[in-house]
């Protein structure tokens, strides 16, 4: 008879490398809340700008011998532009880094999982303003997400679908003024999947009952 083959191909990794501490903390919480074992969330806090960070996140995938790379910030975090933002594309691809990147700051990526703007919203602390209203005491800053926000992820994970596709009318709405997508985490959201495969949140739930309010 004879024997099945074991296959022995490695698992795939994912690293994503962030600009803040906040990203770092609420993608944390999406490998913690979905048992993304094979996802790796890194701050990297010593870069000096946009192509510097992309060059720090593909030594790591070199050292860390991960399977995909992706580099996270905001716009606004950065102080980059629209424009700068694309004169960095090519060089990521030759690098084989992926970039997700919103504009102005992560708290957009929230608030679609709520509400498409009808136009572009520049101002962080508009996002804010309206997020509070879901989230009362909702603050960008890192400390929240270690706080009232340390299950936020949790909180908006059932509107990840929804989020999604209010990205993507969002973006075409503002892509041709902004020459640039506002939102580009869809592509990194789709390879998480691929890669770590579908969440696990079941045993999550009692704990968000039991912190809801």
């Amino acid at each position: 008879m004879a024997r099945k083959k074991v296959s022995n191909k490695p698992r795939r990794t994912i690293l994503i490398v962030t600009a803040t501490e906040a990203e770092a903390l609420y993608f944390s919480q999406m490998r913690k809340d979905c048992r993304y074992s094979n996802l790796t969330v890194l701050w990297e806090q010593e870069f000096k700008d946009l192509e510097h960070l992309i060059t720090l996140a593909s030594r790591y995938r070199n050292t860390g011998n991960y399977s995909v790379v992706w580099v996270l910030f905001g716009l606004a975090d950065l102080s980059v532009t629209a424009a700068e933002v694309k004169m960095q594309i090519p060089y990521a691809k030759k690098k084989k880094v992926g970039l997700a990147w919103t504009n102005p700051a992560m708290p957009i990526w929230y608030l679609l999982h709520l509400q498409t703007p009808r136009g572009f919203v520049g101002e962080t602390a508009l996002i804010n303003s309206a997020l509070e209203k879901s989230f009362p005491g909702f603050s960008s800053d890192a400390s929240y997400l270690l706080t009232d926000g340390m299950y936020l992820h949790l909180k908006l994970y059932p509107a990840k679908a929804k989020a999604s596709l209010n990205a993507n009318a969002y973006n075409r709405l503002v892509e041709q003024d902004l020459g640039l997508p506002a939102i580009s985490l869809v592509s990194l959201l789709n390879d998480i999947t691929d890669i770590c495969g579908l969440a696990d949140l079941t045993h999550n739930q009692k704990q968000l009952g039991m912190n809801k309010g």
